[in-house]
């Protein structure tokens, strides 16, 4: 993040080249690496007492890294943890599928 703008509610952000988890899973060219860098980025943010948006389309992958670029947190909630809810659309799970067709 370069910038915020609270009042007027925008940020300003760094491009990141590369897919996002999301198309990775689409292309089946998902990697167990990046899961367990998810995992350990879940392990902070519930540290710090929340969560973030683990949806796919919210991470992008560079140099086999992932960043998140989405921003959005929330209070720390069980349901909407990556285990619970998260993973389901990191690989071709039922709700995978059932997003990507309605999409």
């Amino acid at each position: 993040m370069l910038d915020i703008d609270v009042a007027n509610e925008r940020i300003l952000k760094e491009y990141i080249d590369g897919p996002t988890i999301y198309d990775l899973v689409k292309k089946d060219a998902m990697k167990d690496l990046y899961l367990v860098q998810m995992r350990e980025m879940a392990k902070v943010v519930y540290e710090a007492g929340l969560n973030i948006d683990y949806f796919p389309t919210n991470f992008i992958v560079q140099d086999e890294k992932i960043f998140y670029i989405d921003y959005e947190c929330n209070n720390y909630m069980d349901e909407w943890n990556f285990e619970n809810w998260g993973i389901k659309y990191w690989s071709k799970t039922p709700e995978f599928i059932d997003y990507m067709e309605q999409h």
